[in-house]
């Protein structure tokens, strides 16, 4: 296995403009400026969390690749990050190696998934983490250069470059970027890391493999149901089915999480709720091109459902006020993780 960003590839100048015109030069950037990777901002990161540079947190068999500490320090620092953010990036990482198969894919595929990392726990205060206006949106250092540092990371340490080891066909602009956290205060479930096992003091990533977020914009659903058949219409639609059964992640945003609170709908009701509706005949999938045909009698009896268990739709609060709308997003065949944040050294 090899790293990619050897330290052969270090490059000296002593402009700063310069130094980011050089990045462009040696590939390293995602399409915008990056900050030049400089020894000691490196080492900083590092030493923020007590690792050597040498620790190997991502590794890609088919791609014959590792991706180590430094490695990934570097990219965080090409993405903005400050030191406090790296245990997100670090934690995030290791979530994915965990299951290498479908993390290639998200790095390759036609399909051009992309990482979602949502956050829980103190430290989205710690580092000033964005869960409420404008969600997956722009104007948050963390969020965005947390998300970014994960596909700079991709891109530097496996060639996941668009037309040569990325083979993604439209694109996808949650690549840039697609880091997010919960707003816990104001939920009326509890948090999303406790749901999974861990203790609300734990801070934790949630990692999946998924597309970009689609807005379900229910304005005039003003009960519980009626807001859920809108999520399951949306559901019905994303990607045409084709990915039924999967995994889901629902970000309900406050006004629906009061309207569904108000009517005594749990996370779990939600859950079942979206399993059970959100289906489709085989038959109607064969005749939108989503399944294989030729199509056969009884087909229309075969229902595929959106997911295979409740526990497969993951649901959170978090977004602004001001209007009454979600986002669901996609996932793949990557299995949702959430894995706890160690904290800094020391």
């Amino acid at each position: 296995m090899t790293t990619n960003m050897e330290r052969s590839k270090l490059v000296e100048t002593s402009d700063t403009l310069e130094a980011i015109e050089e990045c462009y030069r040696m590939g390293w950037s995602d399409g915008l400026p990056v900050i030049p990777p400089v020894d000691y901002k490196v080492r900083e990161m590092l030493a923020y969390v007590g690792m050597t540079g040498e620790e190997e947190l991502l590794s890609l068999d088919m791609r014959r690749r590792v991706l180590t500490s430094e490695n990934a320090a570097a990219n965080a620092v090409m993405a903005g990050c400050l030191p406090e953010y790296f245990p997100v990036l670090i934690a995030t990482l290791k979530a994915l190696d965990e299951e290498k198969n479908f993390v290639h894919m998200a790095s390759a595929s036609t399909s051009s998934p992309a990482i979602l990392t949502l956050v829980n726990g103190p430290i989205r205060h710690q580092i000033g983490m964005n869960f409420r206006d404008g969600l997956f949106g722009p104007g948050f250092r963390a969020n965005a250069c947390v998300g970014r540092s994960v596909r700079l990371c991709f891109m530097n340490g496996f060639d996941a470059r668009p037309g040569t080891l990325d083979r993604g066909t439209m694109g996808n602009p949650s690549k840039y970027t697609l880091c997010v956290a919960e707003n816990e205060e104001d939920s009326p479930w509890e948090p999303n890391h406790v749901a999974r096992g861990f203790q609300a003091e734990d801070s934790c990533v949630t990692i999946a493999v998924a597309y970009n977020p689609i807005t379900v914009n229910c304005a005039y659903g003003h009960t519980g149901k009626s807001i859920l058949d809108a999520i399951v219409d949306t559901l019905k639609s994303a990607a045409l089915a084709f990915r039924f059964p999967s995994q889901w992640v629902l970000a309900i945003g406050p006004e629906h999480a009061i309207t569904l609170n108000q009517d005594s709908w749990t996370r779990r009701d939600i859950q079942e709720y979206l399993m059970e509706n959100a289906a489709r005949p085989l038959s109607e999938l064969i005749r939108l091109g989503i399944a294989q045909g030729p199509e056969k009698s009884g087909d229309d009896q075969l229902v595929r459902h959106c997911a295979r268990d409740p526990e497969d739709i993951l649901v959170f609060m978090a977004g602004g006020t001001g209007g009454r709308n979600s986002s669901i997003l996609d996932t793949t065949g990557y299995r949702i993780r959430t894995r706890k944040i160690e904290g800094p050294a020391g």
